[in-house]
C-alpha cells in the first residue's frame, strides 16, 4: 500500500504533530506500507496536490482535521482517492467550539475513517455528530522506546540538584508558565530544586511573558529549542517530567517519552493525561496549585516513590504503545479503507 501523510506541521521536529507522524512514517515501512509525507510548512496545498498526483497513492492520510484534514479532503476528491483523518488535540478541543467548527465537520463527514488517540477525544467527537461514531477508531499513540536501559541515579545538570523537566512548546494551552509559583514555594523549602523547561517558541507573546517570568526565577532555567534526536538526555537527567498542558489530544508524546525513561511524571489532570498516567501507579495527577506543590514536594521527597513510578510507568508503555504496534494498527486500518 501506497500512503500520503499531510501534516500541518513538520519543522520543527518537535511539535507534537512532527514527532507523531514521523515516528508512525519510519514504522510503516516495516509494516508494510510505502509512506511518503507533505508538510504545510514547507509545501503548499497546490504543491502537495502535484506530488500526490506523481506518487499516486492508494489512500490520504490527513493529521488535525482542520489543518491537515482539509487539504487531505479536497486532494482526495480532485484524485479520486479515499483519505483518512487522525485527530491531533486542538481540532477537537478548540476547532469544532470556534468558526472552524462546520468546515472541521465536513471534515470528518467526508473522511472514510477518522482516528482517535483515546475514547475521550472519540466521545467528544461524537457528541458534536453522532453519525460519526461508526468510522471512528482509536489508535493510541506510540513511543520510541530507548535503546538501552538507564539505571537510575545517573549523571544530570549538576551534582545534588533535583531537576523538574517540563517538555513543552511555548504556546497557551501547554500552560507551561503556570508551575512557576508552585517550584518557587518548593525551592524556598529545598535549595536543591530545580525547573528546566525545553521546547520552542510558538506563540511570540506568551513566550516572551513565560520567558520574563522566568528569568525572575534563578531556579528556572529555560532550554529553548532541543532537537528530538537530543531530548533524550535530559530525561536521562530529569528527576521528575511536569505536564501542565489545559488540554492534550488524547495522550502526549512528551507523557510517552518521560515514562519510556523511566521517569516519574506529575501532570495536570485532564482527559488526554488520565489515559496513561494512573494515580499513584505509573505517575501521579494534579487538579490545581495545591495538589501540584503537594505532590511535588512527596516527589522530592521520596526517592523511592520516584523509583517505583518511574519503573511502572516503563513498563507500562513498553507493553502498550510500541511504535511498532501503532503502525501496525494504521496498516490494518488502510487495509480495511482500501477493502
Amino acid at each position: 500500500m501506497k500512503i500520503a501523510l499531510i501534516t500541518p506541521y513538520y519543522a520543527p521536529p518537535v511539535r507534537g504533530n512532527a514527532v507523531t507522524v514521523r515516528r508512525i512514517a519510519a514504522h510503516l515501512a516495516t509494516a508494510g506500507c510505502e509512506a511518503a509525507v507533505y508538510s504545510l510548512d514547507c509545501l503548499t496545498a497546490a504543491q502537495i496536490l502535484e506530488e500526490i498526483r506523481q506518487m499516486k497513492p492508494d489512500a490520504i492520510h490527513g493529521f488535525h482535521a482542520y489543518l491537515g484534514g482539509r487539504v487531505a479532503r479536497e486532494i482526495a476528491r480532485v484524485v479520486g482517492i479515499p483519505y483518512i483523518v487522525t485527530l491531533t488535540g486542538s481540532d477537537v478541543y478548540e476547532a469544532l467550539a470556534d468558526d472552524r467548527r462546520e468546515e472541521s465537520l465536513a471534515v470528518l463527514r467526508d473522511a472514510t475513517a477518522i482516528v482517535a488517540f483515546d475514547p475521550s477525544v472519540k466521545h467528544r467527537v461524537v457528541d458534536h455528530h453522532p453519525s460519526l461514531a461508526a468510522k471512528t477508531r482509536i489508535i493510541p499513540q506510540g513511543v520510541e522506546l530507548p535503546g538501552e536501559i538507564f539505571c537510575w541515579g545517573e549523571e544530570r545538570f549538576d551534582a545534588g540538584e533535583i531537576v523538574f523537566f517540563l517538555p513543552a512548546g511555548l504556546r497557551p494551552v501547554k500552560n507551561v508558565g503556570f508551575p512557576l509559583a508552585t517550584m518557587a514555594e518548593l525551592h524556598g523549602e529545598d535549595s536543591r530544586v530545580r525547573l528546566v523547561a525545553a521546547g520552542p517558541v510558538l506563540d511570540e507573546t506568551y513566550g516572551a511573558t513565560v520567558l520574563a517570568e522566568m528569568v525572575r526565577h534563578p531556579f528556572a532555567r529555560y532550554l529553548g529549542e532541543v532537537g528530538h534526536d537530543a531530548i533524550g538526555a535530559i530525561y536521562r537527567r530529569a528527576d521528575v517530567v511536569l505536564n501542565t498542558s489545559i488540554f492534550e489530544g488524547g495522550m502526549a508524546n512528551s507523557v510517552l517519552e518521560a515514562m519510556a525513561f523511566g521517569r516519574p511524571v506529575l501532570a495536570a489532570d485532564i482527559e488526554g493525561n488520565r489515559s496513561i498516567v494512573k494515580e499513584g501507579k505509573t505517575g501521579l495527577l494534579y487538579r490545581d496549585e495545591g495538589e501540584l506543590l503537594q505532590k511535588a514536594r512527596d516527589l522530592l521527597q521520596d526517592d523511592g516513590l520516584r523509583r517505583r513510578l518511574g519503573e511502572q510507568g516503563r513498563r507500562f508503555v513498553e507493553e502498550r504503545f510500541s511504535a511498532g504496534r501503532e503502525a501496525e494498527a494504521y496498516r490494518e486500518l488502510y487495509g480495511w479503507v482500501l477493502g
